[in-house]
């Protein structure tokens, strides 16, 4: 089994996390009500990192994914955009898996 990528606990004090995946690709967890997602950080605007200017990924109330760039909103269970200039679009999913130990893994694309 490939190396996790993060742990649960890491997003105990934070409900999101930027990472750079071991392909060099920039990606994202959140966790919104006990569930984890993953996606690349891209929005599908203008192709830029959501955390920028430097910043959380979650909006204020912690519902719902936010660009900083353009403050398009997604939901956090499927990455569609419900705000902003990519509504209708997607962000990038990444599979992923959790062990019993807490640790996360990216799961085979």
């Amino acid at each position: 089994m490939s190396d996790a990528i993060a742990h649960l606990a890491q997003l105990d004090a934070s409900p999101s996390r930027g990472l750079t995946l071991p392909d060099g690709r920039h990606a994202f967890l959140v966790q919104v009500h006990g569930r984890v997602s993953a996606y690349l950080n891209r929005c599908p605007h203008q192709q830029v990192p959501l955390n920028v200017p430097e910043g959380d990924f979650l909006e204020a109330s912690g519902e719902l994914i936010q660009c900083g760039m353009h403050g398009a909103l997604f939901l956090p269970e499927s990455g569609e955009c419900v705000f902003g200039p990519c509504q209708g679009r997607s962000l990038e999913p990444l599979p992923i898996s959790v062990d019993a130990e807490g640790n996360i893994y990216l799961a085979s694309e």
